[in-house]
């Protein structure tokens, strides 16, 4: 059940589509701050290109309806609610990372396995002062045209702010993703967007709701952040894994893409508390210490994936 907050909001911004005058500029838009609407669990299985299980929705939080859109290359839950994915699995191998594959090549485009009505549209991008912002990332499919071409599906995309973000320090942590790849014996990602609010981490500052912005006739939502989990096993057999949450706004620009990505290390707990996703659910079931030590102990993990 969505709050009648809620409800007063989407009433509000259907009407301002209603009466779309060509002016795609960000409407605002409100979300419940945590838990409050109850899912069926269906994911958590195994997959070749997930870590530790498909990610799963927490109970009590609410992503709307659903779809798992499975391509050769990476696999995603879409929210019919927010029009982008909660989470996009992949894993990223060295080989794939080689070949001539031109993105000059692929077109953005709607997923044809997502209803209308339920997915983005071209159109919702159109004048909104945002980039279609990969999740999985063109760049990890050199080596093949066809999963190139598959990645530009919007059902891959989420509203990010262009200069500064997408095109600066978000497209460099892909990169150094990429970086780490080469040292090690298996790689995943998991990318997505998040809605956060630091004031409702007080209770004098917290009203219960994270405000962001909607796009396009078919209100695709806006994440107020980013976040990027790399799980990784080395040639030693030994697990790894990072996890890296980035504001959706405008950064400085670094020299030669020389960020420093300390500051956006966060605990893979922290950003399934805040995300209502757990990440890696096998994990709980077959190794609780293995858990501990990848999901709670960012400090310890940032100096093995810095130094690839």
């Amino acid at each position: 059940m969505i709050t009648g907050k809620r409800l007063l909001q989407a009433a509000l911004v259907t009407l301002l589509c209603a009466v779309w005058c060509g002016c795609q500029a960000p409407q605002r838009y409100q979300r419940s701050a945590g838990p409050y609407t109850a899912h069926e669990q269906d994911q958590g299985e195994q997959h070749p290109l997930c870590a530790f299980g498909m990610p799963e929705r927490e109970s009590g939080w609410d992503h709307g309806p659903t779809i798992v859109v499975d391509r050769p290359g990476y696999v995603l839950e879409h929210s019919s609610l927010d029009k982008i994915a909660l989470w996009v699995c992949e894993r990223v191998e060295g080989d794939h990372l080689r070949g001539s594959a031109n993105r000059k090549k692929s077109r953005f485009k709607p997923d044809p396995r997502l209803q209308p009505g339920e997915r983005a549209e071209l159109v919702d991008y159109r004048g909104s002062g945002y980039d279609r912002g990969h999740q999985a990332p063109a760049a990890d499919f050199k080596y093949s045209q066809d999963r190139m071409n598959g990645s530009f599906h919007l059902s891959n995309m989420a509203p990010q702010v262009g200069s500064g973000f997408n095109r600066d320090i978000w497209r460099f942590l892909e990169q150094h993703v990429r970086d780490a790849v080469h040292n090690r014996e298996k790689v995943f990602v998991i990318t997505g967007g998040m809605f956060y609010d630091k004031a409702e981490e007080d209770a004098e500052t917290a009203d219960g709701f994270v405000e962001f912005k909607v796009i396009g006739p078919n209100l695709v939502s806006v994440p107020t952040h980013f976040y990027k989990i790399v799980v990784a096993k080395d040639s030693s057999g030994q697990w790894q894994a990072i996890g890296f949450v980035l504001e959706n706004r405008v950064y400085p620009r670094a020299p030669g893409g020389n960020y420093d990505f300390a500051p956006y290390v966060q605990a893979i707990d922290w950003i399934e508390e805040r995300a209502g996703i757990n990440f890696m659910p096998l994990l709980d079931e077959d190794n609780p210490d293995l858990e501990e030590r990848l999901e709670r102990k960012p400090a310890e993990l940032w100096k093995a994936f810095k130094d690839n």
